[in-house]
């Protein structure tokens, strides 16, 4: 008997693991969809009831108003990214070539400047700063190039993903109460611990897609106006770049607008530059200082700086969708640790 149950369990760790090399590559449209699934699900059983409990009807008219809803402003702002991504990179090409052809034209002048500011520690006439220069620009476009290609390519592989998501988000609002079921009796800890499992989850995605998502994207939207408005350069790049500083703790946007700030008060602009600390601190600040808890207030008691290394870590793991599956992992392993000593201290009390 005790050799039936190890073949059992090694016949379905075999299986369990082939299912998992077939379903692995789409891990990222169909977790997008579990997503949008819980999220939207209020919308979806609305229109359930306007379409008279007709699911397949509900769940297509869902998935088309939230793609729309979803896509087209993506697609209009991958397209201005790109166009700012090329112009960026044909302005960096034009003004290192440039430096580097002063370099080759008045050499003098680069050495006159190295012996004023780096002659107490290095030997000028050594280096070839030509060749470094060169070096530098190749290098630098390079590496901008190389930017551009695997946007280009992320760009192609989320076009395909979300059509995944979608196509998987039709049967999931049909579908998903079976499946979430399904997947809870699967689960080896009590009815109680399940249900709390679950609305822990649910708290943690919440959390995570309003506090987080949606904060730092109203922050980055305000801190663009303002470059917008300056005049500053690739102000779309920055703003993109200021939406994931936001999920840094602490600094936050302030890593983007605060340099942005600096370098307006260097050059002369001070008024610009002030109005700009004025702005980050007292309107983008303070969409973080008051929206952020409002919408984590209750839903989750990750410690933040817990929140920040799976976010970090599942980042590096998994891509894009580790800002949220960070939290949910740790949501979970919190969770576990609480019922193992839940469970122990029951089972001390009893022997007691």
């Amino acid at each position: 008997m005790k050799w039936e149950y190890l073949l059992i369990l090694l016949l379905t760790s075999v299986i369990g693991y082939l299912i998992y090399l077939v379903l692995a590559p789409f891990f990222v449209p169909v977790f997008w969809a579990i997503i949008l699934v819980i999220l939207f699900h209020p919308y979806y059983e609305w229109l359930t009831r306007k379409f008279g409990g007709r699911a397949s009807l509900a769940s297509f008219a869902a998935c088309s108003s939230i793609a729309l809803f979803l896509i087209l402003p993506l697609a209009i702002l991958g397209a201005a990214l790109a166009n700012e991504l090329l112009n960026l990179y044909a302005w960096a090409e034009k003004y290192l070539a440039e430096i580097s052809t002063r370099a080759h034209q008045s050499p003098v002048f680069f050495y006159h400047w190295a012996e004023k500011y780096l002659g107490d520690y290095i030997d000028v006439n050594a280096l070839n700063l030509r060749g470094i220069l060169a070096s530098v620009v190749r290098d630098v476009t390079g590496y901008i190039g190389l930017g551009l290609r695997e946007f280009v390519k992320s760009f192609a592989e989320l076009v395909v993903n979300l059509f995944l998501a979608f196509f998987s988000m039709f049967f999931l609002f049909k579908d998903g109460g079976k499946l979430f079921n399904l997947v809870k009796d699967l689960i080896p800890v009590s009815q109680r611990h399940k249900e709390e499992i679950a609305e822990r989850n649910k708290g943690v995605i919440y959390a995570t897609i309003y506090g987080g998502v949606l904060v730092g994207a109203i922050q980055a939207i305000l801190g663009g106006m303002a470059f917008w408005f300056l005049g500053i350069p690739a102000a779309l790049v920055l703003t993109f770049v200021m939406f994931f500083a936001t999920f840094l703790p602490s600094v936050g946007a302030s890593l983007v607008w605060g340099p942005v700030a600096a370098y307006l008060l260097i050059t002369g602009e001070y008024v610009w530059g002030i109005g700009l600390v004025v702005w980050g601190i007292f309107i983008i600040g303070l969409i973080d200082n008051v929206l952020r808890p409002w919408f984590v207030s209750g839903r989750t008691n990750l410690h933040p700086l817990l929140l920040f290394f799976s976010i970090l870590g599942a980042v590096n793991a998994f891509g894009i969708i580790g800002i949220i599956a960070g939290p949910l992992i740790l949501s979970i392993c919190q969770a576990m640790i609480e019922f193992y000593r839940e469970y122990v201290t029951e089972k001390n009390t009893w022997a007691g």
